[in-house]
């Protein structure tokens, strides 16, 4: 009875040690299809205010590469190239996915990194969609077409200006509590400016006070001496 009881127990502990060694564990595994990558380090690396951490690294082998280790907390780093920064993701719990293409650089497959780049991708769009619309004015004064046709080139980028901001805010709205808005906000506010622009005043002016303490938005709304309305 005695061996059966403590078989039952080291089966027990056994369980409990195998399911805490899975809590907050990250793995992410990725491909490279892009020239000038193989045989060269890839590491994850944390930039903060007076303290640079590079938490993992690797070396691409025929395109692919690997890094695991303990999650105990969602932290924005970057995959930097020999130490030059590539592209920002999220190491959390979980299993993500990194394709750096010739056409594209993503993250998927974890909570944060699936909403920063979700949210990456719609910006990405509008940013193309103005960008056609620009070359398409350009080359109508170019042309010397008449003033009306330029006055409804101009309406139209100021639309996709406005339905970009929309998105954007509606983004942070239902994801203010989530580490992405953060990073989503940290890529708004790079530009440096002694004024807040419309586009971060509205974020700030609808954000709830857990965010506006967020160390880096916080430090930002400083910097700018930021006073909600």
């Amino acid at each position: 009875m005695f061996r059966q009881r403590f078989n039952l127990f080291l089966t027990s502990a056994s369980l409990v040690i195998a399911l805490m060694s899975c809590t907050g564990h990250y793995k992410i595994d990725g491909v490279v299809e892009t020239i000038g990558y193989e045989g060269r380090e890839l590491s994850l690396v944390e930039f903060l205010p007076f303290r640079i951490t590079k938490i993992d690294s690797c070396v691409v082998n025929h395109g692919r590469f690997q890094m695991e280790g303990n999650a105990d907390s969602t932290r924005l780093v970057f995959l930097c190239k020999e130490g030059r920064p590539i592209i920002p993701l999220y190491i959390e719990k979980g299993h993500a996915r990194v394709s750096l293409l010739p056409t594209e650089m993503t993250v998927s497959g974890t909570r944060q990194n699936d909403l920063f780049y979700n949210f990456l991708r719609k910006k990405i769009e509008f940013d193309n969609l103005y960008e056609d619309m620009s070359q398409k004015r350009v080359s109508m004064a170019r042309s010397r077409v008449d003033f009306r046709s330029l006055e409804l080139i101009q309406d139209s980028l100021r639309m996709i200006v406005e339905e970009c901001e929309d998105m954007i805010c509606s983004f942070m709205a239902d994801n203010y509590d989530e580490p992405a808005a953060v990073g989503v906000f940290m890529m708004l506010s790079a530009n440096p400016t002694t004024e807040v622009p419309s586009l971060l005043r509205r974020i700030l002016d609808a954000a709830p006070d857990d965010f506006l303490n967020e160390p880096y938005v916080n430090g930002y709304a400083n910097r700018i001496s930021y006073e909600r309305n």
